[in-house]
């Protein structure tokens, strides 16, 4: 087996899980516990049993000191340092990184937030190899990720999981060599700035499709859509809309709340918010009606 994976966080979890399932288990290069601070971090020591695992605590290649040796390996990065390898000498070395867009679209951070915010039905999983710049590569391999109306990124990234697993297990079948490299299309490329905290304020002023679209791109496993109310942070994980148009009342008033959950009138027509957390605790259904706005 040439392949040697470098992954990290709440996406390497779910890869290395999806390789579990292929019965697939190539050296994998992770972090120490405690290295990254960044709330989609995750502790890949679990999978110990399965893979053989180095776990390093350096953001790049050139001050690595516990690599095992990984010359004449296939390298394929996912959810990895964009820059780890930047300025190595990478004799005998393929480095591909994964990317979740069809690049050449959505490059940079936040590609998942951005499109779900932007209601993309359509997306992907980009492997290319590394360039000049990143994301910038040219494309070895794509596989299409549709985005259903009711998914939110934890679905995505199942699918997009899988997808790498299904690429990672091919390529060591076939070798690197195998695929054609195509340069990507620079007139049709973008990169995306990192999403803060306050990107994900929720605006009731929008229409109630574009906030629902607002509310989904931030959610779980990200930091999740909020507003204040009453001097208290209300995070919004779970919404949906029926009504897409049309004038309800105040943008932000609490129309009803039923089982279903706590309807609210848009700047045009009405959301539906189904599960939202004030101080750490979880509200949902008819326990909504704490809700004002």
């Amino acid at each position: 087996m040439n392949i040697c994976l470098f992954t990290a966080n709440h996406i390497g979890e779910l890869l290395l899980a999806e390789l579990d399932k292929r019965h697939f288990y190539p050296d994998v290069v992770t972090y120490t516990r405690g290295f990254q601070r960044t709330t989609l971090a995750k502790d890949l020591g679990s999978f110990r049993k399965e893979f053989n695992m180095t776990f390093i605590a350096s953001n790049s290649y050139l001050t690595c000191d516990k690599l095992q040796d990984i010359s004449d390996r296939t390298i394929v990065c996912v959810d990895w340092t964009k820059d780890f390898f930047k300025d190595a000498e990478l004799v005998g070395m393929d480095v591909i990184f994964a990317h979740p867009s069809l690049l050449p679209a959505y490059r940079g951070y936040s590609a998942v937030t951005e499109q779900f915010v932007r209601g993309v039905t359509v997306s992907g999983a980009s492997f290319y190899k590394q360039g000049n710049r990143i994301d910038a590569g040219d494309i070895i391999h794509s596989a299409e990720i549709r985005i259903g109306y009711q998914d939110y990124p934890d679905d995505f990234l199942r699918k997009y999981a899988s997808a790498c697993a299904d690429f990672i297990v091919e390529l060591n079948k076939k070798g690197v060599d195998a695929y054609e490299a195509v340069p990507q299309n620079e007139d049709m490329s973008f990169y995306l700035q990192r999403k803060r905290g306050k990107d994900s304020i929720i605006d009731f002023n929008r229409d109630a499709f574009s906030l629902y679209n607002h509310i989904r791109g931030y959610s779980r496993p990200f930091f999740g859509a909020y507003y204040m109310s009453e001097g208290k942070k209300v995070n919004v994980w779970r919404a949906f809309t029926e009504v897409w148009q049309g004038d309800y009342g105040c943008p932000g008033e609490v129309l009803s709340v039923t089982d279903n959950g706590a309807e609210i009138a848009c700047g045009s027509g009405t959301i539906t918010f189904k599960e939202v957390e004030i101080d750490g605790k979880v509200y949902k259904g008819e326990q909504l009606k704490c809700l004002t706005v």
